[in-house]
């Protein structure tokens, strides 16, 4: 399943992964929604690059914005995080200066908190040295689990909606569904990699009926999403970091626990894992059909054919080979 999830969702000093690049799609398709959300009255002028000169580092959104009510012109800088980080306030101000450096303009800062995941940090940032404040940093922290599924309804920007799964009893079918029909009725198809993302880490990873539910929502939605480049890179991930996990996992549990269930389990979920990402009309079968193999060798052989199908009539051909050869 494709519940895999980085504690850092945006920028950072390391390597990206695919979530890095979903939710910066989804900022970017999103901008004006972001903008008229943190900054009243805003009007995004343009989008700017997000990795700054020098030592590597990585913003997840860096708008220009203009203030009409004001005249003023700005940046708007935006993080989102799934987990707390007690080193967030120095790399947003550590983002800030690069920003304000680069462009010469005033920096609005801003995290965006998409669990629960304990007290954070809060602005401002300040040191002190010798008794004397040498330095006060305000940004905006936004919380979005302390939030309601109501207030991103009465903000009525559709770019904002998945959201809404990660907020106070918003974890639900019902919610997930409003959310994935309000972005394809407002045509915003990458959003919708990153609203089943957020849905997967709302349900939780262990909650298999909920994943099984959102697996088979996103099946339906195959057709919208599977020309969408974001979509195309975050399963091609998922299915080898799926492969890998679960091979290992597999492995691992097959050899502490002296039991083919361990070997037998991390196979079945490489196998899912590659369906999922070339055939997922065909996953439903997949499940029937894997859990009717005993042997470990014969779903390795499975999860090679599924490898190299080149078609769904392919493999589903391969699929229902595994009657015949039992």
């Amino acid at each position: 399943m494709l519940h895999f999830f980085q504690n850092n969702v945006g920028g950072s000093v390391g390597m990206a992964t695919p979530y890095d690049d979903t939710f910066k799609t989804f900022i970017s398709e999103n901008a004006q929604d972001f903008a008229s959300w943190l900054v009243k009255g805003a009007q995004v002028q343009e989008k700017l690059l997000t990795e700054f000169e020098g030592r590597k580092l990585q913003a997840d959104a860096l708008l220009s914005l203009l203030v009409p009510e004001t005249g003023e012109e700005l940046l708007l800088q935006i993080e989102c995080q799934s987990k707390k980080d007690a080193d967030m306030p120095e790399r947003l101000l550590e983002y800030h200066l690069r920003a304000r450096r680069e462009h010469h303009r005033s920096v609005y800062s801003c995290v965006i908190y998409l669990r629960d995941d304990g007290e954070v940090q809060h602005s401002p940032l300040t040191w002190i040295v010798l008794g004397d404040e040498v330095l006060r940093f305000h940004y905006l922290v936004i919380e979005v689990a302390k939030m309601t599924a109501d207030q991103f309804r009465h903000l009525a920007l559709p770019g904002l909606l998945p959201f809404m799964i990660l907020t106070r009893e918003g974890t639900t079918h019902q919610v997930a569904e409003e959310i994935f029909s309000g972005l394809e009725q407002a045509g915003k198809r990458d959003s919708l990699a990153a609203a089943y993302t957020l849905a997967s880490l709302a349900f939780g990873k262990e909650n298999r009926t909920d994943q099984d539910w959102l697996l088979r929502r996103l099946s339906d939605m195959d057709d919208v999403l599977r020309d969408t480049p974001v979509y195309q890179e975050m399963t091609r991930w998922a299915r080898e970091e799926g492969l890998r996990e679960g091979l290992q996992e597999g492995l691992r549990e097959g050899r502490q626990e002296g039991r083919q269930e361990g070997l037998q389990e991390g196979l079945q979920q490489a196998l899912l894992a590659i369906v999922t990402e070339h055939f997922p009309k065909l996953v439903r079968l997949a499940k029937k059909q894997m859990a009717g193999i005993k042997e470990p060798e014969a779903l390795q052989l499975l999860i090679v054919k599924m490898s190299i199908a080149q078609s769904a009539e392919e493999a589903q051909q391969y699929l229902l080979e595994v009657d015949e050869e039992e």
